[in-house]
């Protein structure tokens, strides 16, 4: 609407969570919750729809910027006379009538138009119906971010819908789309619901601006992206295995034609002669860039009078440069500093009072353990892959030896629990041992020993990496440890650096907390909980059966909340032992797709 119009305001009660129907429907069920019977009809919003046809209305009018929906607005303007001929006294109880029917009528509509998982799961489940109702609430169009902005100037901005972060701090503008975020939701959001054209659309925009062999993490309409995570390309290299698996399409997805923003030529001459044409030649030439290494100054990184626009004030001048390296004997990728923060758990500290400005709380630098997992399911998928399809074996090193793809996967597959397992009777400063380390050769070398969530998410994709054991062991520790009511704790609580309660606007002196440095440090996240799922399911548990059940007691408090919280939806993170967190996103995608995939399957 072009800002002309927002969410619908109740006098005495405050903004709805969404502008459309899930939000109004949202708050006539919070009125029944909140109000007995007979004060009903003295609520907000029964007061409001009795003083006047404004609501009704408001959901008239913004369908005007809605193409498609034409008999839906013709509906609504027919609801709208009924209630405008009606008493009103009686007009609340009209209204219940016709709204939340229209409500429920699109949400089956919805429901019935995904996947066969989906359609048949939603009549026996109301928390894979609820999750899957809630997923659509992130993929649209929104004019100030289009996936694509150059494309969007010629096709119209309503043809380029993407899949954003999370609501509301994420709905729109530049931030709405992250690589990391997009593809660790795109699974659940959108392959488990069956939007397949949505999943190839968001693919192929990201794969025509890899650069220095990285997928960016900050998109930007794919004007000026960011290539800051080392951790977003094997989320993107995971996506691609998992949309071939999980399409109709197939295979074939790995010849659809690739043209890159930037050539190879201007980011590394070295590598030019493997510009791609395909997404199977860009999975080569990322394997690639990695293999012979990475290194590279983020463009518009600094302050000083030649750096051009600065892209980050916090950053101090050495967090800017990115590089990542192979280790030839073991297959480990190596990456990053205590200077930045590649992986997800990139708070970086903003505070000169406490002084943690330009310091990453948590750098994870060296191999954090979920990109060598997601690294290896890689290599095992391309080593798996028809030669016609894939028709690469080798990629060159740095020291200029051609290394097999089918060698690379067996270094990995032989080092891995080697430099990863802490025994119970290894000698160290592990605080914890029977685990897997979070990171290896970190520059803090505390951090690789403390206990976190992130082997769940190798477990998850790459499996035959663990000592079956060992895995169980490591995630009863995690189930025991770190489960919260909605997330996992980020950090052990009995870890010295453990800070469980997260609040970005502390203004305090105290370095651990200020402006929200802890926002990996403990507070409990929820989208690592799908993985940690799909890992119990396969290592943790006696029998699938006693899995499921295990999964769906840790799932208790996410029925209630898709039920009954405002926006209908799990939040990005809570505070410790699951309070509320007012600095974290009511609605965010990956922690829906995530669990949405665990429940897939455990129900397989």
């Amino acid at each position: 609407s072009n800002g002309k119009r927002g969410t619908y305001g109740v006098p005495g009660s405050g903004p709805l969570a969404y502008c459309g129907l899930m939000g109004v429907c949202a708050a006539l069920d919070e009125a029944r919750c909140k109000f007995t019977e007979d004060q009903l009809l003295n609520a907000p919003i029964a007061n409001n729809l009795r003083a006047g046809d404004w609501l009704i209305q408001c959901l008239v009018d913004r369908l005007v910027d809605m193409p498609g929906l034409e008999q839906v607005g013709d509906w609504l303007r027919r609801a709208a006379q009924i209630l405008a001929g009606c008493p009103r006294t009686l007009a609340p109880f009209y209204f219940d009538l016709l709204v939340p029917g229209l409500c429920a009528a699109a949400s089956n509509c919805l429901l019935e138009g995904s996947s066969d998982f989906i359609a048949v799961s939603s009549y026996s489940s109301d928390l894979i119906r609820n999750l899957a109702l809630a997923t659509a609430q992130f993929w649209g169009a929104t004019k100030s971010a289009p996936l694509h902005w150059d494309r969007a100037q010629t096709e119209g901005w309503h043809k380029l819908p993407s899949l954003c972060a999370g609501l509301p701090h994420f709905s729109a503008g530049f931030m709405r789309n992250w690589g990391r975020d997009t593809f660790i939701s795109l699974r659940g959001c959108l392959l488990v619901t069956g939007h397949f054209q949505e999943a190839r659309d968001t693919l192929l925009v990201y794969a025509n601006v890899v650069r220095h062999g990285l997928c960016p993490n900050l998109l930007d309409a794919a004007n000026r992206p960011r290539y800051n995570a080392r951790d977003a390309t094997w989320f993107f290299m995971q996506a691609i295995q998992d949309y071939v698996a999980e399409s109709p399409e197939g295979e074939e997805f790995l010849s659809a034609p690739v043209s890159l923003k930037w050539p190879v030529k201007d980011w590394d001459a070295e590598l030019s002669d493997l510009e791609p044409q395909t997404i199977s030649d860009l999975i080569h030439l990322i394997f690639s860039a990695h293999a012979k290494g990475i290194k590279f100054r983020e463009w518009g990184a600094g302050r000083g009078p030649d750096a051009g626009k600065g892209i980050d004030d916090d950053m101090s001048e050495r967090g800017f440069d990115v590089s990542v390296s192979l280790d030839e004997t073991s297959g480990i990728i190596y990456g990053g500093s205590e200077h930045n923060c590649g992986t997800w758990m990139d708070k970086m500290g903003s505070s000169a009072k406490a002084g943690n400005k330009g310091k990453p709380a948590t750098p994870r630098d060296g191999a954090a353990v979920e990109i060598i997992g997601l690294l290896k399911s890689s290599l095992r998928w391309v080593c798996e892959l028809n030669k016609e399809i894939f028709k690469y074996g080798a990629v060159k090193t740095s020291s200029g030896q051609h290394l097999e793809y089918s060698e690379w996967n067996q270094r990995l597959q032989a080092n891995f629990e080697r430099l990863f397992w802490i025994d119970p009777d290894e000698k160290g400063g592990a605080s914890c041992a029977g685990i897997y380390r979070d990171t290896v050769g970190a520059s803090r070398k505390w951090q690789d020993t403390q206990l976190r969530p992130n082997f769940c998410i190798a477990m998850s994709v790459a499996p035959e990496l663990f000592a079956p054991e060992r895995a169980q062991a490591a995630l009863s520790t995690v189930a025991s440890r770190l489960i919260g009511p909605l997330g996992i704790c980020t950090l052990d609580p009995t870890d010295k650096e453990y800070r469980g309660d997260y609040h970005n606007d502390n203004d305090s002196a105290d370095t651990a907390i200020a402006h929200g440095w802890n926002y990996h440090q403990g507070p409990e996240w929820v989208w690592p909980l799908g993985f940690f799922l799909e890992a119990w399911h396969h290592f943790g548990s006696n029998g699938e059966a006693d899995a499921a059940r295990q999964a769906m007691r840790w799932l208790m408090e996410h029925r209630s909340m898709l039920r009954e919280a405002p926006w209908r939806s799990l939040p990005e993170l809570t505070n410790s032992k699951g309070q509320h967190c007012h600095h974290s996103c009511p609605a965010q995608a990956w922690s829906l797709g995530t669990l949405l995939a665990a429940l897939r399957v455990m129900n397989r």
